[in-house]
């Protein structure tokens, strides 16, 4: 008898141990949500202003944008957080009046923000979560973009 319930115990064990797994899988992607090394910059002009996101017209698949305007440190924007499905094409350009760096965290995408002048940045949002757009000078906050 003292065979099999130490054969549970192994059972229990690797059960509890294979939940390990997909529990520090989830962790790290939290974890990866914070600051990392700059990716490409966008720098594309563009319009500033704070509507809602949009789906633009045009021949390929919608491009859904997100903008921002940064006056006196604070951030105007038409939605906190942005709700976009996987895989979509996402535009977000940012205005402010002085110099910064915007950051979207889990992208690592960042871009030189010039005061007056509109910074646009274009990509696809593929990885599922939700992840913080942030002023890394001032650390104002801008959205969080929710991707799912």
């Amino acid at each position: 008898m003292g065979h099999r319930s130490e054969r549970g115990a192994d059972v229990r064990r690797i059960l509890v141990t294979g939940a390990a797994v997909p529990l520090a899988a989830a962790l790290t992607l939290v974890t990866a949500a914070g600051c990392g090394e700059p990716a490409p910059q966008g720098g594309l002009p563009a319009p500033g202003g704070s509507g809602p996101p949009a789906a633009s017209a045009g021949a390929g698949p919608s491009v859904i944008t997100v903008t921002a305007t940064v006056t006196g440190g604070e951030v105007r924007t038409a939605r906190s957080r942005v709700k976009v499905p996987r895989g979509a094409t996402v535009e977000i350009t940012v205005t402010s009046d002085r110099a910064d760096e915007f950051h979207l965290h889990g992208y690592d995408r960042e871009m030189a923000l010039a005061p007056g002048r509109p910074a646009t940045m274009r990509l696809t949002a593929g990885t599922p979560g939700v992840f913080e757009a942030e002023l890394h000078r001032t650390g104002g906050r801008v959205f969080e973009l929710q991707v799912g």
